[in-house]
């Protein structure tokens, strides 16, 4: 007789230390939590970018907080109509104030906004004190030079004084020229009353080995010798200047807060329109933007593609562009909600408002399609 063999029973498995199956979770916990911590850092990290998005408008033929935003005097003025707006750009971020990736990255999404370098405008010891002062003192030089603009081009005549605002250290005007000497002639050529005065000074230094300057100090006249110094490869004497106009009107403009040279052209514009017979617009809703120069020459500004947006949100229907700015504006989200209108001078942007307001939008000088710098006619 056979017995029965045993029945086999299966051995449990001997257990394996440091297998996948009892490691995962942990491994999974740990990446996870790095995760979260990467995104966060990327979140929270300051990055050493600006933000440019679309700032306040301001009507420059209206009032600002209860008074007249440009108010003129010393001459008969005219009523006006409509509005000429001037615009600005809000910037988050800069010297002082920390923008963080997500919002970089936010700001590249929404396309409104643009994201620069904060070095592109700021050497990197300026303070946020720094940017204040120096906005003050661009929208105040903007002022004067918008009035020069609009008295040349309403042929009236002004006078310009060129001067010292300071004197660098160890520079070769050091100890020989002061804060406020009337600069009145250099190597011969007069500077006093000439409105290109700072540029023939300019030219002058960099095209000669000796300068002599005519000066008036305290009401007296005096000579000054001086050798240029290489800066940089370029030569100076070591001092900055500052020009001081006497204009045959009285101009005051109410515009606290707002910093930049970047309304000369609307600020001219407004004041041609207050001394003129007619509203230059028509009753019309006009914005715009450019830096002037006293002779008229408009020049290109930051931020044109927020400008156009706040443009459009206010609800102009023509915008003004510098030429340089065509291709920025052009490429703005808003632009074909407002007619755009090229601008290179002073005589250009009246010469549009104006053909404008009497419903003449067939030969406006246009920014064309591909922001490419030429002249085209026409719509």
């Amino acid at each position: 007789m056979t017995e029965n063999a045993p029945r086999a029973v299966p051995a449990s498995p001997a257990p394996t230390r440091g297998t996948k199956r009892r490691r995962t979770p942990r491994l999974a916990t740990t990446s996870g939590v790095l995760t979260y911590v990467f995104i966060a850092l990327a979140v929270l990290l300051p990055v050493p970018y600006m933000l440019q998005l679309p700032g306040p408008v301001f009507n420059t033929l209206g009032d600002y907080q209860g008074d007249p935003m440009i108010s003129v005097s010393g001459a008969k003025t005219y009523p006006t109509a409509g509005r000429i707006d001037m615009l600005t750009v809000a910037v988050s971020g800069g010297p002082g104030r920390d923008i963080f990736a997500s919002q970089a990255l936010g700001a590249l999404i929404n396309g409104e906004q643009t994201v620069v370098p904060t070095e592109a405008y700021y050497p990197l010891d300026t303070t946020r004190e720094d940017v204040t002062e120096s906005n003050a003192v661009e929208m105040s030089s903007s002022q004067d030079v918008a009035i020069a603009a609009a008295m040349g081009q309403m042929d009236k005549s002004y006078s310009v004084h060129l001067s010292v605002d300071d004197v660098v250290a160890d520079a070769p005007a050091q100890g020989k020229l002061r804060k406020g000497d009337r600069l009145m002639s250099v190597n011969g050529k007069k500077l006093d009353s000439d409105p290109q005065a700072a540029q023939i000074m300019s030219r002058t230094v960099q095209g000669t080995d000796s300068v002599e300057l005519g000066i008036e100090r305290d009401g007296k006249s005096k000579t000054i010798s001086l050798t240029p110094a290489k800066v940089d490869d370029r030569k100076a004497i070591g001092i900055t200047m500052k020009q001081d106009f006497e204009f045959p009107v009285d101009v005051k403009f109410n515009v606290d807060g707002v910093g930049g040279p970047s309304a000369g052209t609307m600020f001219a514009l407004a004041i041609i329109d207050e001394l003129t017979p007619g509203a230059m617009t028509g009753g019309k809703h006009v914005a715009g933007t450019g830096e002037i120069t006293p002779d008229g020459t408009v020049g290109p500004i930051g931020g044109a593609r927020q400008k156009v947006a706040a443009a459009t949100e206010k609800g102009a229907t023509l915008f003004l562009s510098p030429a340089d700015n065509c291709a920025e504006v052009m490429a703005a989200a808003d632009q074909s909600k407002i007619t755009v209108a090229r601008i290179d001078t002073l005589d250009d942007a009246q010469t549009t408002v104006e053909q404008y307001a009497a419903g003449n939008t067939s030969d406006l000088p246009k920014c064309p399609a591909d922001g490419a710098d030429n002249n085209e006619k026409g719509q």
